[in-house]
């Protein structure tokens, strides 16, 4: 349980506080009564003074009394502040939930701490204020009960005329609030700078909204505001009135007027404040329940996990899309052994990213489950997985700070050697030195002085700072350049050595030959994995097409979907010359036809072996590339080859010739195919063509 679950055990001590503290309020009413009707008609002075030692003593109780009410509610909200939020931290493992339970706590403890916990301490003894009243004269308890129902419909017709407009008012507060903290993050983040002018012009639109909402509110609210203040002062003048009038009919004496009118003042203002504070009584009540529920629930136990070994299974992991759309993940299944390296690859929109942070347990999955070792990862202790597992996003950021403080994840006691061996590690030791103040650079003074690839190295080291059993990299290599990359390399290299399982998702091929295993994904399924060496023959060995419309603005679509389909960096040379044929190929066919019709060509791509590639385009309907053609291969083969001025789409079939092995275009009036082959050596062997 809790702190917020002892909270009745301190309740009644607070009720002895209250009780002495609304007890003494009588004090003045009862001396201004006993001074009007003994002192004053007897002339005593000795009655006076002990009547003035009396109200003066308990005067000076009520006040340390309510001292000490005050400073234990202070030091009970503190309390309760520290106590709930370690527990949400500790049983949420720092989740959304944790967050929300936290600001529950902070408002708890405004409530505690604030007017309203004196109001409800104060509610208990209201009946002896009215026993009081009835005491003296029963109509003085009707005009209570007749100020008090006035109260409370100016209230009501209050709300029922400015709720809307408050509720509006309080969303376009948050709504500016949430806009003025995303224009500098967002330019920031997004590198468009015309995105923060328009944000700030945003919230700019939404205050003016905000101040229309007040507009339509501020009639209910001042009025009702005006009304209550008119009735608390008409109350008291038709106390002394209603007391003087039984005073005239010796129903009351004229001490016992002054005593109904103040305690009657007192009684109203206890009223009006808990009507007042109405709904800030109920959001506390409900924060009390909710967390004292809380607390009961939990039954969270510490499960001691042994050290991992580094092996890794995923079973049958499915992560709903919602709507009715296929799911993000569709039944994911595989398994690791110790210091294995994985890539996964597969095009956008796979589920990557979704995969490696159900993977490493930043995102656990919906469905199925992931283990390390034995262990299930949700039921993994915070603090072992924070110890055995390292994670690098793939747009990684810093926390402000410094860079030893980011690096160690600002543990309280960060160990400085571990802090350097890690960055050493990392390759970014020298980095960090080079700096003025080195690992003591504060990002808070110096926000921008590390680039996007530097900051990705140096949260490379922060993965590295507990020598993980597990390594997570979210496309680790994408804003580096051959130099890093190559250190990142040789770092993976040595962490396979060490026996550490290493995860990463792919776009570009310079660490693919790191890997022990691929796996592939399209849309969300596992379509292969196995061996490096088998996967990349099984892609390689498969055809892949693409269709295009026939447009300019396809071309860098195109070379975008050629790039993509060459995974090795020794292929590097083979996807260049490929790129260019393909879209020199393209532009052919698009400067040959009928331009007043919609258009498409299908691309198609084959791994003849590890060197070779056939390139395959067609149009359906023909063009009338069929002459050019026929005239180009004339002046390829013949005598006057050298000697005979091309046109500019000849020379770009004459570029093309040579850089292929071979070249075949086929053109007549239903189909034009145009075939190439390339290899990594220099091409231009043969050329080949029909023309129908």
């Amino acid at each position: 349980m809790n702190s917020v679950g002892y909270l009745p055990r301190i309740a009644l001590p607070l009720l002895v506080f209250s009780f002495v503290s609304n007890a003494a309020i009588l004090v003045n009413p009862l001396f201004m009564m006993q001074v009007l009707d003994r002192v004053v008609p007897s002339g005593n002075v000795a009655t006076l003074l002990l009547l003035a030692v009396v109200a003066l003593s308990v005067l000076l109780l009520q006040a340390f009394v309510e001292w000490g009410r005050d400073l234990a509610l202070a030091r009970l909200s503190r309390w309760g502040e520290r106590e709930g939020s370690a527990f949400a931290v500790q049983a949420l493992k720092g989740s959304e939930g944790a967050q929300l339970t936290i600001d529950r706590v902070a408002r708890f403890r405004q409530f505690i701490s604030g007017q309203p916990a004196v109001i409800v301490l104060g509610l208990p003894w209201l009946p002896l204020f009215i026993a009081v009243l009835w005491g003296l004269h029963s109509s003085f308890l009707v005009l209570l009960i007749v100020m008090t129902g006035l109260l409370w419909i100016s209230r009501w017709g209050a709300r029922s005329f400015g709720d809307a407009a408050d509720r509006g008012a309080v969303h376009c507060a948050e709504q500016e609030r949430v806009t003025l903290v995303n224009a500098k993050d967002f330019a920031r983040r997004l590198g468009v700078a015309g995105i923060e002018f328009n944000l700030l012009q945003r919230f700019l639109r939404m205050q003016t909204q905000r101040h229309s909402f007040e507009a339509q509110g501020d009639p209910a609210r001042l009025g009702q505001i005006s009304f209550a203040s008119l009735l608390r002062s008409s109350g008291q003048v038709a106390a002394m009135g209603l007391g003087a009038l039984l005073v005239t009919q010796n129903l009351m004496s004229a001490g016992g007027m002054i005593a109904a009118s103040l305690i009657l003042n007192r009684t109203y203002s206890t009223i009006e404040g808990g009507l007042t504070h109405w709904s800030t009584l109920k959001e506390g009540w409900n924060d009390y329940l909710a967390l004292k529920v809380m607390g009961h629930n939990d039954q969270t136990t510490t499960i001691e996990v042994a050290e991992l070994e580094g092996r890794l299974r995923a079973e049958g992991l499915i992560v709903p899309r919602g709507g009715g759309a296929p799911p993000i993940l569709d039944r994911v299944s595989f398994s690791l052994r110790p210091g294995e390296c994985l890539a996964i690859v597969g095009g956008a929109g796979a589920g990557k990213t979704t995969l490696l942070h159900a993977l490493s347990g930043v995102k656990p999955a919906t469905i199925g489950s992931v283990f390390l070792d034995e262990s299930e990862i949700r039921g993994v202790p915070q603090n072992v997985l924070y110890r055995q597992s390292g994670y690098l996003p793939q747009l990684a950021e810093l926390v402000p700070g410094t860079l030893a403080e980011n690096i160690a994840c600002f543990e309280h006691d960060l160990e400085s050697d571990r802090v350097i061996d890690a960055a050493k590690m990392a390759g970014v030791h020298g980095l960090i030195s080079a700096l003025p103040e080195a690992y003591s650079t504060d990002l808070n003074n110096a926000p921008h002085l590390l680039s996007a690839g530097q900051r990705q190295r140096i949260a490379l080291a922060r993965a590295l700072y507990n020598r993980p059993r597990y390594l997570f990299l979210d496309e680790p290599n994408a804003l580096l350049d051959s130099e890093g990359e190559r250190i990142l390399a040789r770092i993976l290299q040595r962490l396979k050595a060490q026996g550490t399982t290493v995860v990463m998702v792919l776009h570009r091929s310079g660490l693919m030959g790191l890997c022990d295993k691929i796996l592939r994904l399209e849309q969300g399924r596992m379509v292969d994995f196995g061996p490096r060496v088998e996967v990349l023959a099984r892609i390689s060995s498969r055809g892949r097409e693409i269709s295009l419309p026939l447009l300019e603005s396809s071309l860098q679509d195109l070379r975008d979907w050629v790039e993509g389909q060459f995974l090795r960096e020794s292929d590097a040379e083979l996807s260049h010359k490929a790129q260019l044929v393909a879209m020199e190929l393209f532009r052919i066919l698009l400067t040959n036809g009928d331009a007043d019709r919609s258009r498409a060509v299908a691309l198609a791509l084959r791994f003849l072996n590890d060197n070779e590639i056939e390139m395959t385009l067609s149009e359906e309907n023909g063009s009338n590339v069929n002459e050019k053609m026929r005239r180009l291969q004339v002046l390829l083969e013949g005598p006057r080859r050298q000697k005979t001025p091309l046109k500019p789409e000849e020379v770009a079939l004459q570029s093309v010739a040579k850089m292929t092995d071979r070249l075949e275009v086929n053109a007549d009036a239903g189909m034009t195919v145009c075939i190439a082959a390339l290899s990594d050596g220099l091409g231009g062997r043969r050329f080949a063509g029909k023309a129908h």
